[in-house]
This record gives structure tokens, sequence and C-alpha cells, in this order.
């Protein structure tokens, strides 16, 4: 999610664009025009946080005031900068009658005027956005426990770790931004799963120059850059040994050593640690280590799969319907459509449910979704055997889940019997009932009335 403020820069100087372009886009999100005509394109089809506009526009119909009134009226609630080097004192005294906007003038010192004015005053626009953004929306009563936790660790005051556990695509990223907006501190994120490994202690503790070949100077960790605010660590469980013990002291001791460094460095840094692994298996396999599972888990949220709480398929479904449709088409879906995504795994979760709307948005040539609109669009890219696999494997492990909830009833939940029964060991047993996650102290009944099997 990109939330850098969004600010035009309206100018005819083409040197006075570039130079401010440059200079303001590692912190903005910078759009460009040397024209009123163009600047009121641009407001027309975006939402700025603030303009920048000069008076002056020399040879052209219209001048920096008639895009001030014309931002008054079209765009509210963006912030309005007048830079200018206008000597017109008619034209200063003009624009100084208009409400809503701020005089920099444009002279040899303007630039950190203007830097500081741009900062405070998208900063709460911005946060506003990004909170309306982050809002966590769901229809499953599991998911909303969730959510309730966080409010509870919230309002503890606690600075423990909090570890995010669910599949790839479940929306672990989405729930640490939305523990951090709520907290109201600023985030860093590292995927590991996307960071080279021989790179991984650069990036996350930092350099000294000459650390390594190719490090030419000192370099601050992405840890570091998260003091006195909160770093989030996706993918914990592909990080190496020694990123493990290094993450620990972090932890521990709040402080961190760059590489290279015989010095260490205190920092303040809450932790937000994710994975889609089974850190107790990995510590099990001596591949995670058990003393920093336990400073990461002291609150664990889990974040279950799509198909575990299927109110929420359709729900989404709709929601990114109404969000990739574009201007005038009016999708919807069919009932037989819907029946066809409740029928899918989503593997992939939301992520994937994602996807197979926006590929039929775009690909489709009708706007009713139907089961077979939903189906080309799951099986799009595969080939026609892959689709047939994946859909045996739903029935067959769907039959399974039914074979085990029968006997376990016919024996009143007597595991030994039941995997007698059944032809399997009782570890085998055990691990079907673990994947299936039917609750050990429940009746076999009681299984099937609370996981009802979608067909």
């Amino acid at each position: 999610m990109n939330l850098k403020p969004k600010i035009l820069i309206c100018d005819d100087d083409s040197e006075i664009l570039q130079t401010l372009n440059l200079s303001l886009r590692s912190s903005f999100e910078v759009t460009t025009a040397n024209s009123v005509e163009k600047a009121k394109k641009l407001v027309a089809d975006s939402d700025f946080d603030a303009a920048v506009i000069d008076l002056n526009f020399e040879g052209q119909e219209h001048d920096g005031i008639h895009l001030l009134d014309f931002m008054n009226k079209q765009s509210a609630g963006t912030f309005l900068i007048v830079l200018s080097g206008d000597t017109s004192t008619r034209r200063i005294v003009e624009a100084t009658r208009r409400k809503h906007f701020q005089f920099i003038v444009k002279d040899d010192g303007y630039f950190q005027a203007l830097l500081k004015s741009l900062t405070s005053a998208t900063q709460l626009r911005v946060a506003s956005k990004a909170q309306a953004q982050i809002k966590y929306l769901t229809q499953s009563e599991a998911v909303k426990n969730v959510l309730r936790q966080v409010d509870t660790i919230i309002r503890s005051n606690s600075e423990a770790p909090i570890l995010i556990l669910g599949e790839t695509g479940t929306g672990k990223e989405f729930l640490a931004q939305h523990i951090a907006l709520n907290l109201k501190m600023k985030a860093v994120t590292a995927n590991m799963g996307c960071v080279p490994k021989e790179m991984a202690e650069s990036i996350l503790f930092g350099h000294e120059r000459g650390a390594f070949t190719g490090a030419v100077a000192n370099k601050a960790g992405l840890i570091e850059t998260a003091h006195n605010g909160l770093f989030f660590l996706d993918e914990i469980g592909e990080c190496s040994a020694s990123v493990q013990a290094k993450l620990l002291r972090v932890i521990q001791e709040k402080e961190v050593q760059a590489l290279g460094s015989n010095r260490t460095k205190k920092i303040n840094v809450r932790f937000i640690a994710a994975t889609n692994r089974d850190l107790n298996k990995q510590v099990a396999d001596g591949t995670f280590r058990l003393d920093l599972l336990q400073r990461l888990n002291t609150f664990v949220l889990k974040l279950p799969s799509l198909r575990e709480r299927p109110e929420d398929i359709i729900f989404y479904a709709n929601l990114f319907i109404n969000d990739l449709s574009r201007d005038g088409d009016r999708f919807h879906l069919t009932s037989d459509g819907e029946a066809e995504l409740l029928s899918y795994q989503w593997q992939g979760n939301i992520r994937e449910l994602r996807n197979v709307i926006e590929r039929i948005i775009v690909l489709s040539t009708k706007t009713s979704i139907d089961k077979a609109v939903v189906a080309e669009a799951i099986g799009y890219g595969r080939s026609p055997h892959e689709v047939t696999v994946t859909r045996a494997e739903v029935v067959e492990s769907n039959a399974r889940k039914e074979e085990v909830i029968k006997t376990l009833n016919e024996f009143n939940g007597n595991k030994r019997k039941a995997a007698v029964s059944l032809g399997i060991s009782e570890a085998t047993l055990y691990r079907w009932i673990k994947e299936f996650k039917l609750n050990n102290t429940q009746s076999a009944q009681a299984f099937r009335n609370r996981f009802e099997v979608l067909t």
C-alpha cells in the first residue's frame, strides 16, 4: 500500500518542475503540470493531498489564481500552497484575497520552507486516509475475535512482540498495518521470503564501510530505521540461524549491532513477526530457536484460511467486484457463480480470490459472473489436468473428512478404535484431526455441526 502523500506541482518553469520532482519524490508521490489546463484535468481525475501552484503563467489563457479558485471548488480537501516569484503587486494582492492557502516566496531559501509546509500539511490527511484504508472488513466471527484481541493488546500499552500466524494470502501484512495505525506508530517492513539470504544481516542490522566487498559506506539497517516505531518481520520462519541469534539480541537487549562494527546502538522498536510456517515444528526440527519463539509469542494472532470462513468468500468477492469494476460496468455474481466460488479451496486465500475477480473484470465479455465465468477464471493459465487434479483433491479431502467424522461418531470418539476401523495408525488419525481442525474434546456429532463440509 502506498501511503506517500500525493502532491501536484503546477508551474510553467520546466526547471522548477524537474528540481522539485527530484527533491520531493522520496517523501511524496509527485505529479507535475506545466499549464493550468493540464493541472485542472489532473485534479478532476485524482485526489491530491496538497498542491504547489505558481501565479504567473505567461502566454496562457489562465493564471494561478484561476487554478486556486478551481481547486477550492473541485478539491476542497487539498492543501494549497502558492509558490511564486511574481513581482506583480496586483496579482499578489488578488491572490491574498482568497482563503485557505499558504504563500511562499520563490527566493533562494524557499525549498526548506516548502518542504516543512508540505510535511506538516499532509501528515494528518494521509494518516486519516490510511486509517480508512486499513479498516479490516470481515463477516467472519473468527477474524472479528482476532480484531478484538488486537484492541485489547493495544489498550494494554504492552510493548511485547506480536506473532501473526496464517497461510499465505490470509492478510497477515494487512493486519500488521492495521495494528501500526491503531498504535499510531510508523512501520518498517521486511519480508524474509524476498530478502537474499547472503544480504539478510546487512539489510536488517546494517553494515559499516568495509564490512564486506561492496560496502563502500556505513548503512543503517531496517530495524534501526524503525527506531521509535514498529518493525514488521514477515516470513520469520525463513530466517537463518545467524539472523535468529541477532534478532533475539535485538528483542532482549533493545540494541542492534551492524556488520563490521564492534559497537551496539540502543533502539526502541515494537516487533511484529508473521509466518505461514509451523514454528513449533521448526523448533522440534532444530531449524528455529526455541528462545526466539518464546520471545515472539507473548501475543499470538491466528488468521484462519479463507476456506475456514466461507462467509467471507462472497463478501470479499463483492467488495473486489465493486472496487475493480470499470466506470459504467455493473458486474454481479449469479447464484451458481457464488456456488462455484464456495466450492473452490482457495489455497492462495484472499490474494488468490482478488486475482480471480480482477481476471474476471478485465477479461470477461459479460457482466453476469456465473459458474462458467468463475471456473474459467480459476483455471486461467493452468492446464486442464492441473485444474482437474485440484478439484479431485478437494473432493478427496472432503470425503476423507466425512469418513473420519463418521467413524469417530460410530466409536463415540474413541480414537484407537476409530483408527483400527479406518485402517490407519493413531498418529495418522491425530494428524487428520488436526488437519481438519476437529476439536478433540467434542463429540463427533458436534464436529459435524461445527465443521459443515461445502460440496
